[in-house]
């Protein structure tokens, strides 16, 4: 494929999964293969809605080199392995879609499917967890495709990793997983994501999911990857005496949400756009957490390292892109 065109195909995906809620933020990435020696992936650290041919980054499959600045994403060796694994795989999606998240945290190998769907058959595997962006993930990614019969594979606590031959069958084969997980969901008697993002007013998620989880715990760990790079280990879960006039301004102050008993999900955070996306993840993770109830969240060691790094290399980058794009 001529690289114009893949570039314009990894653009229009990351403004769909954007809109379609598969993503918060810059999390998750794209990319289109050009030849059998090269692809194009999305740069590290972008957002999806404003993504330019630029910022889409060409690769070589064999050594992972590439020209210029711009970095690409943090997950190429993963979208490396799947191309050199599978020759009918022309582009990727990697997602961190609401319902594939939940079911990622379950600490299972195979999820055995309601039904056939197409573009991953009845079953679907989950590959071991490990730290985002290493070599660990990558490689066990690419022993989960290699063992599967469809062309999705969850992540554990993470999210899951979509191919297709062409554009319409990625986006074909990561709608379907949704779906699929959904069921899988409802038959656990979790309540799946029902597509909406309309559960934040304000500052406050009070969706059924988050309302549920916070009225019978005392605290939400970290299930999912993005949960802690976001937010950390856990979050405490307070009274509504607890949460008085002085706490509540406080965590307003520090930009750090907070869990009220029978009032949601109070998503503090520096700008509207950190809230809307602390709201999609706290809820994401509140569904996670329901859906593996006795089963061990993610260290937290592993949370913390997550969340400092976040902290100092992802919320940097960010300030330097909006920086750039405000000169």
């Amino acid at each position: 494929m001529e690289i114009t065109k893949a570039k314009e195909l990894v653009i229009k995906a990351g403004k769909e999964i954007a809109a379609e809620g598969l993503i918060a933020r810059t999390w998750g990435n794209i990319s289109c293969r050009t030849d059998e020696n090269h692809f194009v992936i999305s740069a590290s650290g972008k957002e999806y809605e404003t993504l330019t041919p630029d910022e889409v980054v060409e690769m070589d499959i064999e050594n992972l080199a590439y020209e210029g600045k711009i970095k690409p994403s943090s997950e190429k060796k993963a979208h490396r392995e799947i191309y050199k694994l599978k020759e009918d795989a022309g582009f990727i999606i990697h997602t961190h879609q609401h319902n594939a998240s939940a079911v990622s945290a379950m600490g299972q190998y195979r999820v055995k499917l309601d039904r056939e769907y197409e573009g991953i058959g009845d079953f679907v595997l989950v590959s071991e967890y490990g730290l985002p962006s290493t070599s660990h993930v990558s490689d066990k990614v690419a022993e989960a495709v290699y063992d599967s019969i469809g062309k999705a594979v969850i992540m554990s606590n993470h999210g899951a990793i979509c191919y297709g031959k062409d554009y319409d069958e990625a986006f074909l084969v990561a709608r379907n997983l949704e779906e699929a997980c959904g069921k899988y969901l409802e038959f656990i008697g979790v309540e799946p994501w029902d597509g909406e993002e309309d559960h934040f007013e304000e500052l406050w998620n009070t969706s059924s999911v988050v309302m549920k989880y916070i009225d019978v715990r005392a605290k939400l760990p970290a299930y999912l990857d993005d949960f802690a790079q976001m937010v950390g280990p856990e979050l405490k879960i307070l009274s509504q005496a607890e949460a008085n006039e002085e706490v509540i301004a406080k965590a307003v102050s520090e930009n750090k949400p907070i869990l009220v008993s029978g009032k949601g999900a109070m998503c503090n955070a520096a700008t509207k756009s950190d809230q809307i996306a602390m709201s999609m993840i706290i809820e994401k993770n509140a569904r996670a957490a329901l859906a593996s109830l006795g089963v061990k969240p993610i260290g937290r060691y592993e949370a913390m390292f997550m969340r400092q790094f976040y902290l100092q290399k992802y919320s940097k980058l960010k300030n330097k892109n909006f920086e750039e794009e405000t000169e």
